[in-house]
């Protein structure tokens, strides 16, 4: 063994982390990589795979992702972060516009932040935000459909239809996972269809997402990255670079 190779152990923590950003693993490729044999790194996977983070496959391992708390969950927390990213959101709004937001603890951040737009309207498939703009003052429309406990937003072929027949000035996501070459995607496969409909009416879509939400793919791809138009993050330019080469603009918090 060369004196540089690093550790099995060393290998497993660089694998881990990959892997709990949302990369898949080849055998080949990250055999070349650490100057090892491809039975090395398949004994990495394995304890990997034990470890729960990993699934191996022929030829490597794809990422075990774990999908993040329910909604009521989150919604129940102080969010410095959330109240972070929903400041700098506010700056894209205007009043007279019709806003579409989507669920999610940084969405209703934004939504209890707006001040009064009386010539505005705002569209959401999210009781609890529906609730925060109406206080707020705002002409609200709340989407009907089945309630998803996942994400607390409405999902089905009634949502879906009520979306497209609405035209958008901007729309804010929640994100579960945003990656360059994945897109942004979501734990649950109904609220895709939501976001979906919600992304096709409108003219500028903004994604919300910490640095953590960064790099990760989450089960259910949303749309790719060339159907965004911004992301509001608090994440570093290394951590941006990726998602800034697919033309994504970067709005830091």
């Amino acid at each position: 063994m060369k004196l540089d190779q690093p550790s099995p152990e060393l290998r497993q923590d660089a694998l881990r982390s990959r892997l709990e950003r949302g990369s898949a693993l080849s055998l080949a490729t990250a055999a070349r990589e650490f100057g090892v044999s491809t039975d090395s790194i398949r004994r990495d996977l394995k304890v990997l795979e034990e470890q729960g983070v990993a699934r191996c496959i022929r030829g490597g391992a794809l990422p075990v992702t774990r999908p993040v708390r329910p909604a009521l969950e989150r919604m129940a927390i102080t969010d410095v972060l959330a109240e972070r990213l929903a400041a700098a959101g506010l700056s894209l709004i205007e009043d007279g516009m019709v806003i579409a937001l989507d669920g999610g603890s940084t969405v209703l951040a934004l939504a209890q932040r707006l001040p009064s737009l009386p010539n505005g309207l705002v569209v959401t498939p999210a009781p609890a935000v529906a609730l925060a703009t109406l206080a707020a003052g705002i002409p609200t429309q709340l989407v009907g459909g089945r309630l998803s406990a996942a994400g607390a937003i409405t999902v089905g072929p009634d949502t879906v239809a009520a979306l497209s027949g609405i035209t958008v000035d901007i729309a804010f996501l929640g994100v579960c996972g945003l990656e360059a070459g994945f897109g942004l995607s979501a734990d649950d496969s109904d609220e895709c269809h939501t976001k979906r409909a919600m992304i096709a009416a409108s003219h500028r879509n903004v994604a919300l997402a910490g640095a953590e939400k960064l790099g990760r793919r989450a089960r259910h791809r949303v749309v790719t990255c060339d159907a965004l138009d911004m992301l509001i993050t608090d994440a570093k330019a290394d951590a941006t670079a990726p998602l800034a080469s697919t033309g994504l603009e970067i709005l830091n918090a």
